[in-house]
């Protein structure tokens, strides 16, 4: 050490130079890109993230941003156009994938004949006149499944539904982060009509506001921090220059590491964000040890080398280990903030032997008079009291290590996105938008693997989704049988999952051609499936019940097989019970299953059956024998066809194919002579029971829906047709059933059914996982970097003991951090953020106390008190005045981060000066030095 300290001293331009050119190196590797990919912070074979790739592979990105237009009114000319432009332009981005509103909405409707167009739910172009606008605003506000969808039901606000792409069409990856900026960008170019505000709102959304926030805030407050660590340490060194040393050589530690990373090609990521406050808390201690050493020991920088130069090596090298462990990991950019923070403590502890003796020699500093200050007998005193109070301090140690332990399974494990920004920051703003007008912004996606054009698979889909719509915390529902039965209302005038396999793919065809978004909720080969799970704002400690919920409901309700069964008695109890559950459920639980049940089994009374009759025979007088849509062989027949036709109603056996059936029997051979005349015949035999249908369907939706009315109340239009359509099903002649839901009978309907299996994922699951991941691994860390660092400790000083009583501090000051979010799991919940405190606490308490006992080894107690407690009262004063300012951060989790690090390194600070000097007594006595007796005779104590 004497030659590297001779070598720094005489040549200090060369080593000023050569950090200086490296610092140029260095920060040509900058800017960094950012990484806000969270599917990284999960193990390569987790569960979640299979089924997310599985997901993505079938439906593109499930990254999804919303704007939301608000306006007094928003059904003006000017502003449905600005709705429309705004759309059309945000399409036009290459961000995204496509883009939902109401200006480009289309719907399904039957022409006549059976020919399917699309209407477009706003014309172009837009009304002009009040009548017109107002006749739109009815019409749109009166289709459920726009109003408090796309459009808020008060005539205020419009919803765009943006899906954000990860890859650029040339085939370049793109950030969520700089898709939403893209967005946001492009939606403020066109400034709104005048009283029209924006919304911007959504995960992608969310993450852009916190990244960008952050970084506002430390823009905004790093010279706050700046100027307070300056002053605290120009208060406790006497010297402007000792502070400026000290700030220039964490900044440079930060420089240098974050440009090798630049030069590397790795971005930042939500974790390694955190790498310049990480390493000012963990590196600022090395050039404050050589300070202090300079100014106790003569003002000689070859002194303050020799005398520091171990410690800070052995201190940076266990500081190392301790994110060295990192690498057992199984996340990747866990792995790499590890190495990463591990280079820059070697960074950090380089420079303080290197630029600050450098520094010195060119721009010294006036030694410290060797009176005693008030800080030093504060120290002394302190030491003094310890020592003398031994018993009585490990005990109250004990005891507040105990106290902290038992708040440990108290902490909270959650984010709530809500949370990270104050009530009126426009994020804040638009998820309550959001959440009031829209059912919130944040949804989990239930992924469907099936056949789902067949029939017994959109059907137990919409009965999932009935039971879905009762779970709390949920508040909206999407999914293709939803879209199929709208269509089907669209093309026949009443809303029902079809139970044609081929009706079902032409329904599906049309959606995806009305709106590019079913994409989201169908693949192309409609193979596969996504329910969308609307559940408010983000807070896991929400969603985790919600998903145990959904998960548990799939799992008896869905996975399985789909089978379709004849409608017999042995069966009916179960299905009858399974739907009454179901309208329940649509009521909220207003009435009880056994009543609704009871209802279900009252059947139809003979004067319904006898209306249906009669409305069925003058049908077919009025088609068959006055209008002769179809020529029957023998007209004496109409009553019998009528009464046949009649029993196909009442049974649920009314379909075109049926009823083809049925007249071809009785129509006349001369109207099937050629290929011609039989596709006449059949389109008129389409009509007769297509009116027949229109005919009774209400009539009989009616009398079904009597004896349920007092007990369900009144409902929204698209629950009350929804439970039309449930009673609908009971009177089918085929039911649709999951095999677990069939008698033991059922084993040979239940092995020709359509498997469907079932998977959650989306946002708020892999948000959790990887909170859930980090934390596991960091605990994982721990494991391995602890016995790591007390076996450094050991071999250093060569005695166990040492190695043990060196890592007392560290591990209550990571009982004290953790504890205290254990006491207070409202305040301050565990996050990505605090899940660092641990790496910060263990190397700054490791810190503290190898300076403390490598002083001690060679000068005592008092020694040790008056230099390496000194410089660590410094250190953590200045770190604990700089960090407390991040409490006035606008993001919730940089304001807790930065609380937490000033308390780590307060009570690291405390830990040490208080436990060492009784626990050291225990270890040896130290080396005599005739230049450094004690002068209190703390030693002897």
């Amino acid at each position: 050490m004497d030659r590297f300290a001779a070598v720094v001293t005489r040549h200090p331009l060369k080593i000023l130079a050569l950090v200086a050119a490296l610092s140029v190196f260095f920060a040509a590797g900058l800017p960094l890109d950012y990484d806000d990919d969270v599917v990284r912070f999960l193990p390569a074979k987790a569960p979640e993230i299979a089924t997310f790739e599985r997901i993505s592979d079938r439906f593109g990105s499930l990254q999804v941003a919303l704007v939301v237009v608000e306006a007094a009114d928003l059904y003006t000319p000017e502003n449905l156009g600005y709705v429309r432009r705004l759309t059309r332009d945000l399409t036009a981005i290459p961000e995204t994938e496509h883009v939902t509103s109401i200006t480009e909405l289309a719907v399904v409707k039957d022409e006549g004949g059976g020919r399917a167009g699309h209407v477009q739910l706003v014309p172009d172009p837009i009304p002009a006149d009040p009548a017109g606008l107002a006749a739109l605003k009815a019409d749109l506000l009166g289709l459920d499944y726009i109003a408090g969808s796309l459009a808020s039901t008060d005539g205020t606000s419009a919803l765009l539904v943006a899906q954000l792409r990860t890859k650029l069409p040339d085939g370049l990856k793109i950030s969520t982060k700089r898709a939403a900026e893209a967005l946001r960008a492009r939606a403020e170019a066109d400034p709104p009509p005048a009283g029209v505000r924006l919304h911007f709102g959504g995960a992608p959304f969310i993450a852009e506001a916190a990244a960008n926030g952050s970084q506002a805030d430390l823009q905004r407050l790093a010279p706050f921090v700046a100027g307070i660590t300056l002053l605290l340490v120009v208060l406790s060194l006497g010297s402007l220059w000792a502070a400026f040393y000290t700030v220039l050589t964490v900044g440079l530690g930060c420089l240098w590491t974050l440009g090798l990373m630049g030069w590397l090609g790795l971005p930042l990521t939500l974790v390694s964000s955190s790498l310049p406050v990480v390493l000012a808390a963990l590196g600022s201690a090395y050039a404050v040890h050589v300070l202090v050493w300079y100014r106790e020991h003569g003002a000689n920088p070859a002194v303050a080398i020799t005398g520091m130069g171990w410690p800070i090596i052995v201190t940076a090298a266990t500081t190392a280990a301790g994110f060295v462990s990192f690498l057992a990991m199984d996340l990747a950019p866990m792995r790499e903030f590890g190495w990463q923070m591990a280079v820059g403590a070697a960074f950090c502890a380089v420079l303080a032997l290197t630029l600050v003796p450098a520094l010195l020699v060119v721009r010294p500093i006036a030694a410290r008079p060797p009176r005693q200050r008030a800080v030093d007998r504060w120290l002394l005193r302190v030491a003094a009291t310890t020592r003398r109070r031994r018993g009585v301090v490990l005990g109250v140690a004990a005891a507040v290590a105990v106290l902290f332990a038992t708040r440990l399974s108290h902490i909270d494990t959650r984010m709530d996105t809500g949370s990270f920004f104050p009530d009126d920051a426009p994020p804040a703003v638009a998820d309550r938008v959001l959440a009031e007008r829209f059912g919130g912004s944040v949804f989990l996606q239930l992924f469907v693997d099936a056949d789902i054009a067949d029939p017994a698979v959109l059907h137990r889909l919409a009965a999932f989704e009935d039971r879905l719509r009762a779970v709390p915390g949920v508040t909206r529902v999407e999914s293709i049988a939803q879209v199929v039965a709208i269509v089907h209302e669209g093309m026949k005038l009443v809303r029902r999952e079809s139970r044609s396999r081929a009706e079902a793919e032409q329904f599906i065809y049309l959606a995806q051609q009305a709106d590019p978004s079913v994409a989201l909720l169908v693949d192309g080969k409609r193979r596969g499936a996504l329910v969308q799970i609307g559940i408010g704002g983000f807070d896991t400690g929400v969603v985790d019940g919600v998903v145990a919920r959904v998960q548990a409901l799939a799992d008896e309700h869905l996975a399985g097989r789909a089978v379709a069964v004849p409608a017999t008695p042995e069966r009916a109890a179960a299905v009858q019970r399974d739907a009454a559950e179901r309208l329940v459920a649509l009521t909220d639980g207003r009435a009880s299953v056994d009543a609704v049940s009871r209802a279900l089994d009252a059947g139809l009374p003979a004067e319904v059956r006898a209306d249906v009759a009669k409305k069925v025979a003058d049908i077919v007088q009025r088609d068959v024998v006055d209008d002769e849509m179809v020529t029957l062989a023998d007209p004496e027949k109409a009553p019998a066809l009528a009464a046949d036709l009649t029993r196909l109603v009442l049974t649920g056996e009314l379909d075109k194919d049926a009823v083809v059936a049925m007249l071809r029997a009785l129509v006349d051979p001369a109207e099937l002579e050629d290929e011609r005349d039989v596709k006449a015949f059949e389109r008129g035999a389409r009509l007769v029971g297509n009116d027949v249908d229109l005919a009774t369907t209400e009539l009989l939706a009616a009398a079904r829906r009597a004896p349920l009315d007092p007990l369900l109340g009144e409902l929204p239009r698209g629950r009350s047709l929804r439970v039309d359509a449930i009673v609908d099903e009971l009177a089918r002649p085929v039911w649709y059933v999951t095999d677990h839901g069939l008698p033991p009978a059922g084993a040979a309907a239940a092995a020709a059914g359509r498997p469907v299996a079932v998977a959650l994922s989306g946002e708020p699951i892999i948000q959790r996982a990887m909170t859930e991941s980090v934390q596991r691994n960091q605990g994982l860390s721990l494991l391995v970097g602890l016995p790591l660092i007390i076996l450094i400790v050991a071999g250093v000083f060569r005695s166990v003991t040492a190695g043990l009583i060196g890592v007392l501090p560290a591990g209550l000051t990571l009982l004290v951090t953790f504890g205290l979010m254990g006491c207070f799991p409202d305040v301050l919940p565990m996050d990505i953020a605090a899940s660092m405190l641990s790496s910060i606490a263990l190397g700054v308490g490791i810190d503290y106390a190898i300076h403390f006992m490598w002083r001690y080894r060679q000068g005592g107690l008092e020694a040790a008190m008056r230099t390496s407690g000194l410089a660590i009262v410094i250190n953590a004063a200045e770190i604990t005045g700089g960090f407390v300012v991040l409490a006035w951060a606008t993001i919730a989790p940089m304001s807790r981060f930065g609380l937490l690090i000033a308390e780590t390194l307060l009570v690291a600070a405390i830990a040490t000066l208080v436990l060492l000097p009784p626990l050291l007594s225990w270890w040896r006595a130290p080396e005599a030095r005739p230049d450094e007796a004690p002068a209190l005779g703390l030693d002897a104590a």
